[in-house]
């Protein structure tokens, strides 16, 4: 048990990035982006499809990376010019409806579930410890490292910095920040490049674990907005905790041999009972403001 729970935690530390990267969406251009992941899936399939080809692996991880944040700039140039003063379901709609394209034309360029399974670089799968007969990867330092510097780096940039102080302004005022002088498009475009970016980054950390395959890389977006429901799409530390601890029920589960067919749900577990605790808060809170 103890050995699969310390295995889900380098789950879950991709689990958390990828919940903060859909945070970080949301808290700075106001979106909750679900072709974030497949978008990310996108730069992780051209990375490992350049290696086979013979490129080496940093040239190619870099394009992929670029691909990525490509795709998510121009993403995010079109929600600013055609939908910039729509609310939040539209835009979210729009970005169900590039995810539904971008899976079908990821699915048509690097195959489906069985037969598009790739073999994804893993440089940090080697043994870091033993804790008795428990082996503790390489994988889950970095993930949850990785974790906490992008929680820790970004409060502290938006606290500290003039660049965060924009991009608050940017999410909570846009028609103000732009009055007074702050490029709101340019920003606001930076923020989907940068975010593409690194979602591209944590698909390639997490994909040897996860799944080598376009479709289940792509579909990792369900499990990133419940992780960003813990967070309730704000708290960048709950999001952390929430990703972690997905990370490790996912791996109880699969210990469990009655429930492991079906560890696959606990996101939409999670998702359910995050929105009937908040429903019920919701509803305590307002049969005691009258």
């Amino acid at each position: 048990m103890l050995n699969s729970v310390i295995a889900g935690l380098s789950s879950g530390g991709g689990y958390a990035l990828l919940g903060l990267c859909v945070v970080l969406t949301y808290r700075l251009v106001a979106v909750v982006n679900f072709a974030m992941a497949a978008v990310g899936a996108m730069g992780a399939f051209t990375m490992v499809s350049l290696t086979d080809d013979g490129l080496n692996v940093w040239p190619a991880l870099l394009l992929g990376v670029a691909v990525s944040a490509a795709l998510s700039g121009i993403l995010g140039a079109v929600l600013i010019r055609w939908f910039g003063e729509h609310n939040e379901r539209t835009k979210a709609a729009v970005t169900v409806a590039v995810y539904v394209a971008v899976m079908a034309v990821g699915l048509r360029l690097f195959g489906a579930t069985s037969t598009g399974a790739r073999r994804f670089p893993a440089p940090f799968d080697g043994a870091l410890f033993r804790i008795g007969d428990v082996v503790v990867s390489q994988a889950v330092l970095v993930s949850i490292a990785f974790a906490v510097v992008i929680t820790v780096g970004v409060e502290l940039m938006l606290r500290k910095t003039l660049v965060g102080l924009r991009l608050q302004a940017l999410s909570e005022r846009p028609g103000t920040a732009q009055v007074v002088g702050i490029s709101a498009p340019r920003l606001a475009t930076a923020v989907w490049v940068a975010i593409g970016a690194l979602t591209a980054l944590v698909i390639i950390l997490v994909a040897p674990r996860l799944g080598g395959d376009f479709s289940t890389l792509g579909k990792l977006i369900v499990t990133a907005l419940a992780v960003a429901m813990v967070g309730g799409f704000r708290n960048l530390p709950l999001t952390l905790a929430g990703g972690l601890l997905l990370g490790c029920l996912e791996g109880m589960s699969a210990a469990m041999e009655s429930v492991r067919e079906y560890r696959g749900v606990v996101p939409f577990l999670v998702i359910l009972v995050l929105l009937w605790w908040r429903s019920r808060h919701e509803v305590w809170d307002t049969a005691h403001s009258r």
